[in-house]
């Protein structure tokens, strides 16, 4: 059976009344806690990827030091450029993205020097060391004093951003741009260019990162501007260095800016764009063209202050508090703002259009389609609306719904259709943006072929034809085919709610192959291949092959939109608890080498939901127990607070989801019910709070008595968004 045709959510009788809540004193201060740093460190697989640079929420421009060792990097600690553990800053660029996997971007990196000659044109000529007692990372604020004895101070805009640069008395101050800098891949044609007459500083380079490779990469620059005046410009290249206006090209190329002997302080304003120079210093006309730093930072500040207020926690202890703004912090970091202020971007097929408002791409959709989007639904934010606008524009260019769109293009990585997951819900979920436009898009993957640059389905022919991708065609089989389901299963609920019947029948019976490649004699979902006959089985522990980025014990619960089925296929709802509790219990006893688990592993995205399975199977207590052990263990208030990659801010939203006590069955409607951290926690929407009550020390009291939304009874394992739409209750009583 279906979640859809479960017992109704409200019965008839009066709820429970709980306890007075926690008085106003209580109420946390979100935005003075959180700490950008968490999420900046780890080894191994628990790497986070974050950054402590300054923002503004989904913003274009993400300024901030990149750091080295001095020797030996590996790129896999340096996706976001950023490493805690390092003691050396490469450079300030401009752009990054949050908790990847994989580097890209990096471009256009800064640098203040103490006198600037022929030595400083190469990186290990002007990179500088640093110490983390001389750092400040906050909400739209980063400040750090190099080895050299400068400190740096930087906020930003959404396109721009206000660097200050303090020297030391008696030094010889200069700042300069390299664009050959990057964080992975190759840069192609940077190119540098100043003018004495106007003070400017340009620079620009093509990047082909390690994932916008797969399109051909993209076009970043940047537009500078000095107070005060440089006393000196000019361009390096191959030739030497050239005083003057000019422009540099080529490898090496960079620019530099020369100040007056004495001068102590230097602000540079700077824009960039992903079309081109104008649009840059277009982009700091508009937002930064005369703010103090100061206000500019004052201007940061306010716009993470609105959004960290869209919640309210009340009781929560110290830890949690940070834990919890952090989160919330970083779920409003990705997908990157692309447009510039007068609508201008790059298009798929490499042409400068003009967008109907601000788009949007570094959607890193296998991930974030499980709690991130869904958050950001539950929130009712603006963005969701320009989001989906983004996806249905370069699926509209490209004949298909993007997987992991990167800049202006599709970086293909990953798998399944989890963009057509997030339009999907959106739907369901009431967003604004043309549905039959954005579904006719998105059926093309699911019943290909897909003939132009974005999205598509590995192994569709098969997986069509025999309802499973074999795995002699295709790596990744198993995955592929659950994957698949879950999203046939959100285009069929968005069939249905569109009309088109037909679709809907087809689009459900495929959301139910992943039966199709579960074993009863091994006990688990298992490779297949083209002729109907079982391929190998590597044991439940076999990491990769059939499985992407995990194993047979992490893909046995990648069914989230059909528990019931699940548990059937399982033996049973008895039998399917007790699988689950042998794999809780076996996570607990495990000793991950490199913080990779081979049990549940939060730090990677095909388990995210299992916790909540036991209160899909009838045993929500058990989903509050190892929720909370999630919450407890994998998640910290130092630099490797995250058990891995943020992913975009997916484990953030998923910390969101477990502090309130319900969590999203992505592509649907629906939330499985758990039980809140703290006495209230308030989500503040355009249509109404959405209050959840839980009592009294509700950290002590964790058995879930009753359940109640707006005093009436809730009978049933879930709750549907519609009834949480608008201001509502959700009261627990809980007990010991």
């Amino acid at each position: 059976m279906r979640p859809l045709l479960l017992l109704p959510l409200l019965a008839l009788a009066a709820g429970c009344a709980l306890e007075p809540l926690a008085p106003e004193a209580e109420r946390a201060d979100l935005l003075s806690a959180v700490d950008p740093r968490i999420s900046t460190d780890g080894i191994g697989f628990g790497i986070g990827s974050g950054y402590p640079g300054p923002d503004v929420p989904f913003a274009m421009i993400h300024p901030g030091p990149d750091t080295t060792a001095g020797s030996g990097d590996l790129e896999a600690y340096h996706c976001s450029g950023y490493y805690y553990e390092d003691s050396t800053i490469r450079g300030f660029s401009l752009t990054r993205m949050h908790g990847t996997g994989l580097a890209d971007y990096g471009t256009l990196a800064f640098m203040p020097v103490d006198g600037f000659d022929a030595t400083r044109t190469t990186e290990s000529g002007y990179r500088a060391g640093f110490d983390h007692a001389d750092e400040i990372a906050v909400p739209g604020y980063y400040s750090v004093v190099l080895a050299s004895g400068i400190r740096v101070e930087i906020t930003s805009s959404r396109r721009s951003a206000l660097f200050r640069f303090t020297f030391p008395q008696g030094s010889q101050p200069a700042v300069l741009v390299d664009p050959r800098h990057k964080l992975s891949g190759e840069v192609v044609n940077p190119r540098a260019e100043v003018d004495s007459a106007s003070g400017v500083m340009k620079a620009s380079v093509h990047m082909n990162g390690d994932m916008g490779k797969r399109f051909g990469g993209f076009n970043a620059f940047a537009h500078a501007r000095f107070e005060p005046a440089p006393a000196e410009l000019g361009t390096w290249d191959a030739s030497g260095l050239h005083a003057g206006s000019g422009v540099a090209s080529g490898d090496p190329a960079g620019a530099y800016a020369r100040f007056a002997p004495g001068t102590t302080e230097v602000l540079m304003r700077v824009g960039m764009s992903f079309v081109d120079d104008a649009g840059a210093a277009g982009n700091l006309q508009a937002e930064l063209a005369t703010s103090d730093f100061g206000s500019a930072r004052q201007a940061a500040r306010d716009a993470w202050s609105a959004t960290m207020s869209n919640i309210d926690v009340w009781g929560a202890p110290a830890r949690d508090v940070t834990v919890l703004a952090t989160a919330m912090y970083h779920a409003h970091l990705m997908p990157t703002l692309m447009s510039d202020g007068d609508g201008r971007m790059i298009d798929p097929d490499d042409q400068i259009v003009t967008a109907a408002g601000d788009r949007y791409s570094d959607f890193s959709l296998w991930d974030t389609y499980r709690t991130l989007h869904p958050w950001l639904l539950l929130e009712e934010s603006a963005y969701n609306a320009p989001f989906a606008a983004s996806l249905i524009d370069m699926a509209e260019k490209c004949g298909a719904v993007p997987r992991w769109p990167l800049a202006h293009g599709d970086s293909g990585s990953m798998l399944g259709s989890p963009g057509e997951i997030v339009l999907a819900e959106s739907s369901l979920k009431g967003v604004a943006f043309d549905q039959t436009k954005a579904y006719a898009l998105s059926r093309v993957s699911a019943f290909g072929p897909v003939t132009g640059a974005c999205g598509g389905r590995g192994g569709i022919t098969d997986y069509l034809a025999k309802g499973y991708v074999p795995s002699d065609n295709n790596g990744g089989s198993v995955s592929d085919t659950q994957e698949y389901a879950i999203a046939d299963h959100a285009l069929s609920l968005w069939a249905q709610r569109l009309g088109k019947s037909a679709d809907a029948a087809e689009l459900e019976k495929h959301a139910g192959f992943w039966a199709n490649l579960y074993d009863p004699q091994v006990g688990f979902f298992r490779p297949k291949k083209s002729d109907g006959t079982w391929d190998a089985f590597q044991g439940p522990l076999a990491f990769g092959g059939p499985y992407v980025e995990g194993d047979a014990w992490q893909y046995l619960w990648l069914v989230p939109h059909d528990p019931d089925a699940l548990a059937q296929t399982l033996g049973g709802r008895e039998a399917a608890l007790q699988r689950l509790r042998e794999f809780f219990s076996r996570s607990v006893d495990e000793n991950p080498v490199l913080n990779h688990r081979v049990y549940y592993w939060h730090g990677n995205e095909p388990d995210l939901h299992a916790a909540w399975l036991f209160s899909a199977w009838q045993s929500p207590d058990e989903t509050i127990r190892w929720v909370d052990w999630i919450v407890d263990t994998m998640y910290g208030t130092g630099p490797d607070g995250l058990a891995g990659n943020d992913d975009g801010g997916t484990l953030s939203a998923w910390l969101l989801f477990a502090v309130a006590g319900i969590y999203p069955i992505s592509g649907t409607d629906l939330y499985l019910v758990g039980a809140p951290r703290y006495p209230r926690f308030v989500i503040h929407r355009p249509s109404g709070d959405l209050t959840i009550e839980a009592g009294p020390d509700p950290l002590t009291n964790r058995h879930r008595v009753a359940l109640t939304l707006d005093g009436a009874p809730v009978t049933s394992t879930y709750l549907h968004h519609g009834d949480l739409v608008g201001a509502h209750t959700l009261s627990f009583e809980m007990a010991p």
